[in-house]
């Protein structure tokens, strides 16, 4: 697993941000946000946690996962891989926590992140960090409904 620590303004309010969360869990809208998850389908749902069957596309193959995301609004997620056939590997996390900031909403993340799919040749690390920079920049690119 890569140890995984960021901290940043996200450019919108805090309650955008949470408007934005919440369409991450809409099976319909996800799409919309981030394209390679080509389908997402609601499993479980209680007042805080979501469980998300995703499929993810990776080099043209629709891989298969298991996501439980836990929101306690309008402070804190966490997103955990249950199971997975990548590209994500099982047990990876991520734990963002979230405060009012000049110029948005400061985001502090933390998690721990492997990438299954990836020969053992090519570094996880800077890797894990440009996919999670693309996933921010489609977060940033989406406009809502």
């Amino acid at each position: 697993m890569v140890a995984y620590e960021d901290e940043g303004v996200y450019p919108k309010p805090r309650a955008e941000v949470w408007n934005l969360l919440d369409d991450h869990l809409d099976d319909a809208k996800i799409r919309r946000i981030h394209s390679l998850i080509s389908v997402q389908k609601t499993v479980q749902r209680t007042a805080d946690e979501t469980v998300v069957e995703r499929w993810i596309d990776f080099r043209g193959k629709a891989l298969r996962s298991i996501w439980r995301i836990t929101y306690r609004p309008p402070d804190a997620t966490r997103w955990e891989i249950v199971e997975s056939q990548g590209p994500w590997a099982a047990g990876s996390f991520l734990e963002n926590t979230y405060s009012d900031a000049p110029g948005g909403t400061l985001i502090r993340s933390k998690g721990d992140l492997r990438l299954s799919v990836l020969p053992f040749f090519i570094p996880q690390r800077s890797l894990v960090r440009r996919v999670l920079d693309t996933i921010q920049n489609e977060d940033l690119a989406y406009k809502g409904p």
